[in-house]
């Protein structure tokens, strides 16, 4: 029998799984937050690319959009696995 700690570690690792491949720096946090957010809102409703006024308000900014895209992308290869097509927009 797996102990709850094991379990919570591995849900723990699911969660951090953005700031694994977060390649913007912590001394970059708007970016750093707007590149989370793509991630973030891929994961939470699954594949499909979103029209640019969508990135641009989840951004939090017209400047972060490109973050915003790079972070969505990412998760989106993350969680399709090896076999899926790339992101077009």
């Amino acid at each position: 029998m797996e102990s709850p700690d094991v379990d919570s570690s591995g849900a723990e690792d699911r969660g951090k799984a953005w700031a694994e491949r977060c390649p913007i720096s912590e001394e970059s946090p708007a970016r750093r937050e707007a590149w989370r957010r793509g991630w973030e809102y891929r994961k939470e409703r699954g594949p499909g690319t979103p029209k640019m006024e969508v990135a641009a308000e989840m951004a939090g900014s017209s400047d972060l959009v490109s973050e915003w895209l790079e972070g969505f992308g990412a998760a989106d290869r993350h969680f399709s696995g090896p076999e899926a097509g790339p992101l077009r927009l």
